[in-house]
């Protein structure tokens, strides 16, 4: 009923509110409060999670909250707070209470158990050295974490986003890694193996914070989507944006290849809540904002 009444003034505002109408600008103020009123006061998004996912806390008067325990200060934007919480690989399952920091608001989480597959991969000598080269992989490093050190707080996206390439998802998101027999990281993203010069498109509005040649992820992006998300597209054969730039959804960024730590053509595609790899899928099948 009150999303009906706030529609029926929305419509009644935009009608008035383009002459000078002071009951047209009435009304605008009105449906303002109208929406406020309809914020919660503390709500998270999905209430049901897994190891590796990611939750959207957001609030219209809290400004931090703790969970694990860890306090999360959270981000205005939009004339509410809100942040994207990653949930940790080694979560327990069972339920969590999320608390604002006054302590005067709660609201329940669920974690379930997930199970992830063993991925075992072996490469050549040359390409096994190229880990132990740590003073490369660390000045790389410090670029990726400069370019990932800040975020606009208004989102660039509003929708879902779409998966950047077409081709055989060949490892999916969150595998262990075992390399020439030893353990080694988390497949903390997802790859897309198809011929060089497949395209590759953003896969969600943003602005590119990174565009350059790096030791082990070969010719990679970075797309800041705002509020500390991020994506990453490595290995391609080639670049089309640059730096600073402004893209769209689907918007050609790259070409797929194998530059970098690969063993063949395909684009490792990865999605990030500040430095922290999170499960993309979420994204891809609605939009964060509308999560259950």
């Amino acid at each position: 009923m009150l999303q009906s009444m706030v529609g029926f003034m929305l419509i009644a505002a935009l009608t008035l509110a383009s002459g000078t109408s002071t009951y047209g600008k009435e009304i605008m103020e009105e449906v303002h409060v109208q929406f406020q009123k309809q914020q919660p006061p503390l709500a998270v998004m999905p209430g049901i999670t897994y190891p590796g996912d990611v939750i959207l806390v957001r609030s219209n008067r809290a400004q931090s909250v703790t969970l694990f325990p860890q306090t999360y200060r959270l981000q205005p934007s939009q004339g509410e707070y809100s942040r994207f919480i990653p949930i940790p690989f080694n979560a327990k399952p069972g339920a969590y209470q999320i608390q604002t920091a006054d302590k005067k608001l709660t609201i329940p989480l669920t974690i379930k158990s997930k199970k992830f597959a063993v991925d075992v991969l072996t490469v050549s000598k040359q390409m096994e050295q190229m880990r132990q080269d740590t003073n490369r992989i660390n000045a790389d490093q410090k670029k990726i974490n400069a370019a990932r050190s800040k975020s606009a707080q208004v989102p660039y996206f509003t929708g879902p986003f779409k998966q950047p390439a077409v081709g055989t998802l060949t490892t999916p998101f969150g595998y262990q890694r075992v390399v020439n027999g030893v353990p080694a990281n988390r497949h903390s993203a997802i790859d897309i193996a198809n011929k060089t010069g497949t395209p590759i498109w953003a896969s969600n509005n943003g602005k590119v914070v990174l565009a350059d040649s790096l030791y082990l992820t070969g010719n990679t992006i970075i797309i800041d989507h705002g509020l500390n998300v991020f994506s990453i597209y490595a290995h391609m054969s080639k670049l089309e944006v640059k730096a600073g730039q402004e893209v769209k959804q689907g918007q050609v960024i790259g070409r797929m290849g194998t530059t970098g730590f690969s063993t063949g053509p395909h684009l490792h595609y990865g999605m990030l809540i500040g430095n922290t790899y999170v499960n993309p899928q979420p994204f891809f099948e609605a939009s964060p904002f509308q999560w259950k």
